[in-house]
């Protein structure tokens, strides 16, 4: 039987073997100059989606009633993005509709160079309250992502469009039914954390051949600010401006439309 003095003896050597190797050994695995191994670049999400609700309702001497419902989906493999978003705002005042508010859209870009992608995009959209009942858009163009960093992301297109729409009953518009339309677009996203940002887009859309030079501006801000890692709290600011806005029961319609919004945001 060893006696305990040597088992003693036997454990503090060993202990002292342990500790001078660590000295002396680089903690680092399979790379013999010693420095620290470069961690793996992240894995890019293939999937990003966000949806965002709002509701509000007023019942009393006044009633009224708001909702707002967004959702954007995008999905990245092998040099192709696939997206699809969509906006939904209704209201109600003393039980009559102030607001009637659809706009949603596919599209696909295709990686051709290093910030350069070509895209094709259909939209649609309804705003009752402007004299559109439908209004379809067939777009195309070229994107190129002039900053690209880990705070600001800034996309620049160019392309064109087709328009096609219907109006209201009652309404008439300076345009025809359908129409070419030149596109550039700009959109803009700073991160203030690693889960909040602001974001701005704006388009500027100009009718081709058209006598009348009409001429469309979209503009959206939005401010996300995280409550956890997958939920947040969105406002939203939207702008849609028609230049030449149709012509309803004899009375003209307003150019500018606005739509604030502000509700929780999933994010996966």
């Amino acid at each position: 039987m060893i006696p305990r003095v040597v088992r003693h003896a036997c454990g503090l050597l060993a202990l002292g073997a342990a500790a001078l190797s660590a000295q002396t050994v680089p903690a680092t695995t399979g790379n013999p100059t010693g420095n620290p191994a470069p961690k793996p670049a992240p894995k890019k999400k293939r999937v990003d989606f966000s949806a965002t609700l709002g509701f509000s309702q007023t019942n009393g001497n006044a009633s009224a009633l708001a909702t707002n419902v967004s959702n954007k989906l995008k999905y990245t493999i092998a040099g192709w993005s696939f997206q699809q978003d969509l906006a939904f705002f209704y209201g109600e005042a003393n039980s009559k509709v102030n607001t009637n508010f659809w706009n949603g859209g596919l599209r696909a870009d295709r990686t051709v160079a290093a910030r350069v992608a070509l895209f094709m995009a259909t939209r649609y959209d309804r705003n009752v309250v402007q004299g559109i009942e439908n209004r379809y858009q067939q777009g195309f163009g070229v994107t190129v992502a002039a900053l690209d960093d880990k705070w600001n992301r800034l996309n620049v297109a160019l392309g064109g469009s087709f328009f096609s729409q219907e109006l209201t009953p009652g309404s008439v518009a300076r345009v025809s039914r359908a129409f070419p339309a030149a596109r550039a677009a700009v959109d803009y996203r700073r991160k203030l954390t690693d889960v909040a940002y602001v974001q701005q887009t704006a388009e500027y859309l100009p009718a081709v051949g058209d006598s009348t030079s009409s001429y469309f501006v979209n503009a959206e801000s939005a401010v996300v600010a995280p409550i956890t890692k997958s939920v947040g709290l969105k406002i939203g600011y939207i702008v849609r401006y028609n230049s030449d806005p149709p012509v309803r029961n004899n009375l003209q319609l307003k150019t500018t439309d606005t739509f604030f919004s502000s509700g929780l945001t999933l994010t996966f």
